[in-house]
């Protein structure tokens, strides 16, 4: 073995440095600068490291590995996203709820994150949030996405071989069964407050906002789907809407037949837009439209009937189901793919087969709302 128990070497400073051959690799570790080591300190920590390489232990690798054994949760998290192709709300939402339910975990080195820590977190973030609702939702979420960060670690960092965490944490609140149930939603708007809810929705002051919510329960659409909706996937002379497959929450593109009520819809709206890509602009114009919790919470008020976004959707595909529409249709409205179902795989729903579904819909929402085309103007 062939080293130099410790040299001085100019570059852009003056360093002492010690070299030795580990496992076939010639390795040159600097001690540290000369203005601060005198040559019997230099000469001390040059031998205990010249006695760690000569038992074949890389110096190099050890930092690595001692640095790799200290990797925080927060780190981890941003190579886990970074590693990802997620859309930007998706990244959004994971950081808040990591931020607002974990955040206090965000330094702490990955491997130190117990099961019981897991546990007594899940437990006390299961308390009534300030929207009134049981926390149960968010306990679960918080865990999820820990679990999933936790996971891809497992898989990523290596020491010897051997991953960096043997067992996820996470699954503690498996093996005690400490999961929350959370029933699906069921909330639609009954057809007996549908004249109320339109009423209560054509009479925003805000159009772009109505029109918005209208746009919704008209075609199923996913709230973001509606919100970023731009001009250019509007055909009005072949009365089409497309929501590309970077937009659609399964990363399949969708096309939407257009009927006489939402061409009207469209063209009120584009005389509204003035210079905006966006169907429906944000503030001053910027961006695309962010959902207004208080006017919900208005029409909600004037309805005497709590509901979400999101219950527009399933009112949609409600009635499109009460209406008889065909199974296969129905999963193409919603732009529902499922894997298992190999024979979706083979039939070929196009967006003309659907136009007569959404004439049917929409004559059906226009009959119980009585409305018609002048609430639009």
């Amino acid at each position: 073995m062939k080293f130099s128990s410790c040299k001085k070497r100019v570059s852009a400073g003056t360093s002492y440095i010690v070299e030795c051959r580990v496992n076939g690799i010639n390795r040159r570790i600097t001690i540290g600068p000369y203005s601060r080591f005198d040559p019997d300190t230099a000469r001390e920590e040059a031998k205990k490291l010249l006695a760690t390489m000569t038992l074949g232990r890389d110096p190099r690798e050890e930092e690595a590995k001692d640095k790799l054994a200290q990797i925080t949760l927060g780190e981890v998290l941003e190579d886990y996203l970074a590693s990802r192709t997620l859309r930007p709300n998706s990244v959004r939402a994971f950081r808040q709820i990591i931020k607002r339910c974990i955040g206090d975990w965000v330094d702490t080195p990955i491997i130190n994150i117990t099961k019981e820590m897991v546990e007594i977190r899940h437990r006390e973030l299961t308390k009534v949030t300030r929207q009134g609702t049981s926390g149960k939702a968010q306990a679960n979420a918080a865990m999820e996405r820990l679990g999933t960060v936790i996971n891809f670690a497992m898989n990523k960092y290596e020491i010897d071989g051997k991953p960096l965490i043997q067992k996820n944490p996470v699954d503690r609140l498996s093996q005690i069964r400490a999961w929350h149930y959370i029933p699906p939603r069921q909330n639609v708007v009954p057809d007996h407050k549908l004249p109320c809810f339109y009423q209560a929705v054509t009479s925003i002051r805000d159009k772009k906002v109505r029109d918005y919510l209208l746009l919704l329960l008209f075609t199923g659409l996913r709230r973001m789907e509606a919100a970023t909706l731009k001009w250019e996937d509007v055909d009005l002379d072949g009365k089409v809407l497309k929501i590309h497959s970077d937009i659609a929450k399964n990363h399949h593109e969708h096309r939407l037949p257009l009927t006489e009520y939402l061409c009207n819809l469209f063209v009120n709206r584009k005389n509204e837009t003035r210079d905006s890509e966006y169907v429906f602009p944000g503030q001053g114009n910027r961006g695309h439209l962010v959902d207004s919790d208080h006017v919900i919470k208005g029409i909600a008020k004037k309805c005497g009937w709590k509901f979400t976004v999101h219950d527009l959707r399933r009112t949609f595909l409600t009635n499109a189901e009460m209406l008889e529409v065909p199974h296969y249709a129905l999963k193409k409205l919603a732009n529902h793919v499922s894997r298992r179902d190999v024979t979706s795989s083979y039939i070929v729903v196009n967006v003309e087969r659907l136009r007569v579904y959404m004439d049917r819909i929409s004559a059906h929402f226009l009959k119980l709302m009585d409305a018609d085309m002048s609430d639009l103007f």
